[in-house]
This record gives structure tokens, C-alpha cells and sequence, in this order.
């Protein structure tokens, strides 16, 4: 089987401030675990393309270990004398210039793995996933991050689960398989583990369709819609990752990028842009634009509503209002709304 051709971008200051020398003195253990396909997609192994680690000057130190291990090491020092002063370093832009970099100069490049808790490569991930890229982050269970990058990146790293990788050892291989087991991934140790706060709120909305007794077509579209635009929401008028649209669609019944046991694909479309043409035209405020390449950019555009100026439903819920309010506003809608985008 291939393996998933991956780079590694190592933001050291933040992971180690939450893991501590461990994370040095088990280097090869926790990297051997990633390369045995811990969180990636099927659990299929990695090969890495690059393996980058960004530091203050004072980790410098620890640069012949990170070498011996394959690493490129970068000595990120700040240069205002207050950052200086406070031990910033600046790894966060290097780092990212770098990921951006190694998207465009990587050839076949699969996924970047951004092991970081800074919730400040919120918009690094989404810029990749604009690339078809597979996005892995750190995150702390004990604070948003772990959350947050449940909503923004394909699989989330999370400390407790890092923390058992320093005592990983690969599992011995049956003698009829071909490789040894994929790596377990510890259970998150503080808190039970938080499901995306998006996707509770598609398994309401899912919950509040089947009981309104819409027509299953008609229901899916609409859920479609309201979970892109809701996708949408967060990084308003910002192109959304068509993978990340995918990922956020799989959680309504029935969907599927293939025909399989006689259900057809995206929906009943034909593919994913007859999709999404759909999806615009049952809301036009999910705007689509043709690109070159026969792809999509797709655009949630989030207006202000007032009391009189709210439309449609967000989530299955239909807007309660007088009758002559409700004329009113659809007044307003039937003059506001545009024809979506070939």
C-alpha cells in the first residue's frame, strides 16, 4: 500500500511547554508512531518529505538530536527587544511561511502535519486545505484548541495522546498480515472527548428533518445547505476547502463521494459541482465561481439580519413570525436574492 507522503512542521516552544523534556528524550519513539500512521487517514503509514523543528535561541542546544533524527532546525529568534525580553521567538510566521512554501514546492504532497496547540494557524490550515492538502494539528484538551481545531483540521493531535507516544513500540506483525497493527491513539486523559460543536448542531438539524416529515431529496439539499453555509459562517466570504465541505456532508445520512449498495453518490447529483450548484441555488448566499482547473471556489456571504430582514431556516428551524411580517420578509428575500453561479 502507498504511504501518505507527509511533511512535519514542529512548533517546539508550544509543544514543549506542554510536554516537557520527554518530548525531546523520546524523539524517535513519538516519530516512529506518527510514521506508523497514527492519525492519518486509514491508518496508512507515512513517509515524510520534510521533518522541520522552529525554536528560541535558547533550545539551540538540542539541534544535533532533532538532526540525527532527520530534522531541519531553525533557530527563530525575535527581534523587538520586548519580545526579546519576554523569551517570543518568531516561529509562528516562519513556520508558516514555510508551510506555505513546501505546498507549493512538494511535489505530491499529501498532508502537512502543523504540531502546534496556537490556535493562530487557524487560518494556515484553511489556506492549505484550499490545496487539497490533509491538515494534522496539536491541540490541549483542557482548552479550546483541542475544539477548535476539531472544526478547522482533518485529525487533531491531542497532548494526552502524544504524551502516551513517548513509550510507543511498534507492535510485532502476525505472521498472515503484512505489516504490524497501526498505532492506538490514547484516549484524551482530562475531559471525555468534545465532538465539533458544527457537528452537533447538523445531528440537531438531522433530528428536527426527519421529524418535520420532509421529502428525503428535498431534506438532504436543504441539511446540505445549511451545514455548508453554517461551515461558512466561520471564515465568512473566505473560499472554503472543498475537502473540508466533504468532511462536514458525510454526517447526513446517505451521502456518499461513491456509488455504493445501490445508494447513488453526492446526493442523487452527478458530482460534487452539480452539488454545489444545487446547494447555491437553495441558498444564494452560497455563492460559486468556476475556476480554470473545472473546480469550485465556494463563498458564504453572512449578512446582518434584522427582525424583519431574516430568511430561510438555519439548522431546520424555520423563523417564527406574524403573517404580515413574514410577507414582508419574503418580500424582501424574493428582491435580495441573486441566481447562483454556473
Amino acid at each position: 500500500m502507498a504511504r501518505v507522503r507527509s511533511v512535519l512542521l514542529v512548533d517546539f516552544d508550544n509543544i514543549f511547554a506542554a510536554t516537557g523534556q520527554a518530548f525531546v528524550d523520546t524523539l524517535p519513539k513519538w516519530l516512529l508512531w506518527l510514521s506508523d500512521g497514527a492519525l492519518s487517514e486509514g491508518s496508512v503509514r507515512r513517509t515524510f518529505l520534510a521533518k522541520r523543528v522552529y525554536w528560541n535561541n535558547q533550545y539551540d542546544s538540542l539541534r544535533p538530536a532533532f538532526e540525527a533524527a532527520g530534522f531541519e532546525a531553525f533557530n527563530c529568534r525575535a527581534h523587538a527587544k520586548s519580545k526579546i525580553a519576554a523569551g517570543k521567538s518568531s516561529a509562528d510566521i516562519v513556520m508558516t511561511m514555510d508551510a506555505i512554501e513546501l505546498m507549493h514546492t512538494q511535489h505530491r504532497l499529501d498532508e502537512i502535519i502543523l504540531l502546534t496547540t496556537d490556535s493562530d494557524f487557524v487560518p494556515v490550515v484553511n489556506r492549505l486545505q484550499g490545496a487539497s492538502l490533509r491538515v494534522v494539528t496539536g491541540g490541549k484538551e483542557t482548552d479550546p484548541t483541542y475544539e477548535l481545531y476539531s472544526d478547522h483540521a482533518d485529525a487533531v493531535i491531542h497532548i494526552g495522546a502524544l504524551k502516551a507516544a513517548f513509550d510507543y513500540e511498534r507492535a510485532p506483525r502476525k505472521w498472515y498480515k503484512l505489516q504490524s497493527p497501526p498505532p492506538v491513539i490514547a484516549p484524551l486523559r482530562h475531559v471525555a472527548e468534545r465532538r465539533s460543536m458544527l457537528m452537533g448542531r447538523v445531528r440537531e438539524a438531522v433530528r428536527a428533518e426527519k421529524a418535520n416529515g420532509t421529502p428525503l431529496p428535498q431534506q438532504q439539499i436543504a441539511l446540505a445547505a445549511d451545514i455548508v453555509m453554517q461551515l461558512g459562517s466561520k471564515t465568512p466570504d473566505q473560499p472554503l476547502p472543498r475537502n473540508k465541505v466533504i468532511r462536514a456532508l458525510e454526517s447526513i445520512d446517505g451521502f456518499q463521494t461513491r456509488y455504493r449498495d445501490r445508494v447513488k453518490p453526492w446526493l442523487g447529483q452527478r458530482n460534487f459541482n452539480a452539488l454545489m450548484r444545487k446547494i447555491s441555488e437553495h441558498n444564494p448566499d452560497i455563492e460559486i465561481f468556476p475556476l480554470a482547473d473545472k473546480s469550485l471556489k465556494i463563498v458564504c456571504r453572512v449578512r446582518p439580519r434584522g427582525p424583519r430582514a431574516r430568511r430561510g431556516r438555519v439548522f431546520g428551524f424555520a423563523d417564527q413570525a406574524p403573517q404580515g411580517e413574514a410577507q414582508a420578509s419574503a418580500a424582501e428575500t424574493q428582491v435580495d436574492a441573486r441566481p447562483a453561479a454556473d
